[in-house]
């Protein structure tokens, strides 16, 4: 989703191409969209030369655990460190993958730096609605999508992490 990727799907009904946000459903039971009889057959992801992109998973054990919170984000620099388009994508939060659409409106055109990363950050974990499918605290898992957005942004911009918090899960 954050590259703006498509997927091919080939079902008896023949072949469609659809954006990779596309094919989650709005609820955790039929969380996809894609028919039964179908299967992914391709990805398509559209030349992004000059972009950067990161992913942060937040899990409670190293690497076989499922995401308590996932950003992952993407985004093309002009000169000065301006934002020229950016995405921002938040996993484990919700349903299914959620954009933050507003974060991402609110960066473009502005000087990527330490206060806009912050103010970013802000905006991106408002629509974060983590669900109770973990044993840790809601508001504890919602402000971690804070933390990460931030952290994924720091990384992009090639800033120091700085003072924030440490994970401890």
């Amino acid at each position: 989703m954050t590259l703006d990727a498509e997927v091919t799907l080939v079902g008896i009904s023949g072949e469609r191409r659809i954006p990779v946000g596309a094919l989650y459903g709005p609820d955790g039971i039929h969380y996809l969209t894609k028919r039964p009889e179908e299967i992914l057959t391709r990805i398509h992801v559209p030349d992004r030369t000059g972009w950067k992109a990161t992913y942060r998973k937040l899990r409670r054990r190293g690497s076989i655990d499922f995401p308590i919170v996932g950003v992952a984000a993407a985004l093309k620099l002009r000169s000065g460190n301006v934002v020229d388009d950016c995405r921002i994508v938040l996993g484990a939060v919700h349903t299914h993958p959620l954009e933050a659409s507003a974060a991402q409106e609110f960066l473009r055109g502005r000087r990527l730096d330490a206060e806009t990363i912050e103010m970013a950050a802000g905006i991106a974990y408002q629509p974060a609605k983590p669900l109770d499918n973990a044993d840790l605290d809601y508001a504890w898992r919602k402000r971690m999508v804070r933390i990460e957005v931030a952290r994924a942004l720091r990384e992009l911009a090639g800033l120091p992490s700085g003072d924030l918090p440490p994970v401890i899960v």
